[in-house]
């Protein structure tokens, strides 16, 4: 829990409390209470006592005095050691101002051919836009040209649409987005519907006949160079129709589409208690590697970056021609569908309450997937049910059995509550620090105007938020996504990888975490789109339990820097194979290291005697699909030899081994690779 390696978030309160020489009998006082209701109530009281809980004021939410003061002396002292951050709390309202500062870079990008520069200026320039303005139809407008130019023809052909629905955007400038809309039509080899654009006898192209002709706008000779290029257009169009026609050339899509009946487990995968390590996954028959187990939106999910714009902020599938909440600019949609549906999930509270602590270096992303998770969680069961079910779930003598653990993903309220916070196992400082976040997320929910929070049920719901903070920072994970369009000044790329790969959301994902950790993961977890798919990468027997690794494993991280990570955010030590014979690092190779030699290889049994060669018709096959990797060329057909190889290898091979490392990478590699090539689509 540190910002650029200084301790921000689980420190602040308990600083604050130190200096007034009170720490030690808050802390003991705390402890003592009987239980956790008695000790939300006791922090949230003390916080009100020194008036660090926030404020409303004039209409604005406000933090505390004693906040400001200490966002000022810590931005002081981060400066003194070169690092600047943004602590700006302004409100998200809607600034026709801010926008055009923003497609005025937009512009100057563009100008330069800098199209993915552009393209994120102009997306921010809608977000910020006041609804139904002149800026918002002309950023639209402006970001169809960004996107027409990246070749993203789909996402231009949304946003022209979007801006001819607009009944601000210049009549004069139609013709702009007429033409643009054919040669979309034209790239994507929709060349039927790009001629019908363009026929007499449609009333759009009649339209913009007319728009040009009689637009005083523009010189005879500009006129004439626009009627020239459509004419242009419409003889390659036909061109290309005689020639589609007499040849029988099909145009397909790379991209193909998994239908999945129900999110969840698969069939060879079921819920099971062990004695050492408590609830987990096991495989209910044996298993191959790539294998799927596990195909699940994430239940909750928040951007790991507060102004992330390319992703939905309801699905997290990537979306170029976004829209923007109505009344926020800090989140955008796919659609309208997806836009209603987070309102009425959590946005409709979440959109007037967190934005002051935005840019709050005391607020981490888990908080706000904690809140979420509640938003949700109240907005489907009401604030009476939610607490009576949190009360049962408190009895002493509440556990799950079989039963429970049969209807875990089924029901809303286990499938997220249900899953293990580790609070027996926390230090009272860092209690202390998870009562004082959801003693602050209890005060922005009152003081929202569209929420209320029983004076009886006050307890109940922050002891609820302490349990979901717990959750969020135990079990959540980054989904990580292809680098696309992120701009020049993004700080997304995930360390420890190629510049390729996004870390974009932190997901919390309910089949996903039950599975337990192991320095030597038997299954991997690839982002599609906004679906999360679980993947076996080693063959696993039936009765045998699922492990991923809870950020470190033996191929990156020696055995000391797995057990402090491990016992710090876990409290547990593994004693996994990889432990317990403390087996070797291996060090990260580049692409263009992970050929391996074409002689045929001896493999060596459980003695060290040579048992079987490698087919020299493998290797090749081997280092062919890393070439692919390299030119950035490989394709989803690669994954079904590269999973036949693993199981061969774990079948053969003595582990641990460079070769076994080298396959596994690759796996890795090709799946993020691949993973805009397939789309998993949930049927509800």
């Amino acid at each position: 829990m540190s910002h650029y390696k200084m301790p921000i978030a689980e420190y602040v309160y308990t600083e604050h409390f130190e200096e007034m020489d009170v720490a030690e009998d808050v802390y003991s006082t705390f402890a003592d209470k009987k239980n956790t209701n008695d000790q939300f109530l006791y922090v949230h009281g003390l916080l009100k006592e020194y008036s660090w809980l926030p404020t409303k004021c004039d209409g604005y939410i406000r933090l505390s005095q004693g906040h400001r003061r200490w966002r000022k002396r810590l931005k002081k002292n981060l400066k003194k050691l070169g690092v600047f951050i943004n602590m700006d709390c302004t409100t998200a309202n809607k600034n026709n101002d801010t926008s055009d500062q923003y497609r005025s870079r937009g512009n100057e990008a563009f100008k330069i051919k800098n199209y993915e520069e552009s393209l994120k200026m102009y997306t921010q320039s809608i977000m910020t836009a006041e609804t139904d303005s002149l800026n918002f139809a002309l950023s639209v407008a402006n970001r169809s040209a960004a996107l027409y130019y990246l070749g993203e023809y789909e996402h231009s052909l949304k946003d022209i649409d979007q801006a001819f629905k607009s009944k601000r955007y210049p009549l004069q400038n139609n013709y702009k987005l007429f033409e643009r809309k054919g040669n979309c039509f034209r790239q994507m080899n929709h060349t039927s519907l790009a001629l019908e654009l363009y026929s007499v006898r449609n009333i759009f192209y009649l339209i913009f006949v007319i728009n040009i002709i009689y637009n005083t706008h523009l010189t005879f000779a500009t006129k004439e160079k626009i009627k020239t290029r459509i004419s242009g257009f419409v003889k390659n169009c036909e061109l290309v129709e005689e020639k589609t026609k007499k040849n029988k050339i099909k145009y397909e899509s790379f991209t193909k589409l998994k239908f999945v009946k129900n999110s969840g487990l698969s069939e060879c995968v079921e819920i099971q208690n062990s004695k050492e390590m408590g609830r987990g996954l096991f495989a209910s028959k044996n298993i191959k590697p790539g294998e799927i187990l596990i195909v699940e939106e994430p239940t909750a999910g928040v951007f790991k970056n507060s102004m992330w714009i390319f992703n939905c902020d309801y699905c997290f599938k990537r979306c170029l021609s976004a829209i923007p909440c109505s009344k926020c600019s800090h989140v955008v949609y796919c659609d309208e569908t997806c836009l209603r549906k987070a309102h009425t999930s959590y946005h409709g509270i979440v959109c007037s309450l967190v934005y002051p602590l935005k840019a709050d270096p005391t607020v981490e992303p888990t908080h706000d997937l904690a809140l979420r998770c509640f938003v949700q969680l109240i907005n489907v069961m009401g604030i009476e049910h939610y607490c009576s079910m949190v009360r049962k779930y408190n009895e002493p003598n509440f556990s799950f059995d079989e039963s429970t653990n049969n209807c875990f993903m089924d029901n809303t309220f286990h499938s997220v509550y249900a899953l293990d916070g580790n609070e027996t196992k926390r230090t009272v400082s860092n209690l202390f620090f998870m009562h004082c976040t959801a003693s602050m997320m209890v005060s922005l929910l009152s003081l929202n105007e569209y929420y209320d929070i029983p004076s009886n049920l006050l307890g109940t719901v922050g002891a609820s938020l302490v349990h979901l903070l717990c959750i969020a920072n135990l079990n959540s994970y980054a989904s990580v996504e292809l680098s696309k369009y992120i701009g020049k000044s993004s700080n997304n790329v995930v360390s420890n990888r190629p510049a390729t790969y996004d870390s974009v959301a932190l997901v919390l994902c309910s089949a996903y975490s039950l599975i337990n950790h192991s320095c030597d993961p038997n299954v991997i977890v690839q982002t599609y789109n906004g679906v999360e798919v679980t993947r076996a990468i080693k063959p696993i027997s039936k009765g045998s339990q699922l492990f991923t690794d809870y950020g470190v494993k033996f191929m990156s991280h020696d055995k000391k820097e797995r057990s402090i990570h491990l016992f710090d955010q876990y409290q547990f030590q593994c004693q996994c194979q990889a432990c317990v014979n403390d087996w070797p690092i291996y060090a990260p190779l580049e692409l263009d290291k992970l050929f391996i030699s074409n002689d045929p290889l001896l493999m060596k049994d459980e003695n060290g005697d040579n048992h079987l060669s490698i087919p020299k018709t493998t290797l090749s096959k081997f280092n062919e699909i890393v070439d692919l990797l390299i030119q950035r060329k490989v394709n989803i057909d690669c994954l079904g030899f590269l999973f036949s190889f693993l199981d061969f290898l774990y079948s053969n091979f003595k582990k641990p081994s460079t070769i076994h490392y080298k396959c596994v990478q690759l796996v890795q590699a090709c799946l993020y690779y691949t993973s805009d090539q397939v789309h998993y689509v949930i049927e509800q």
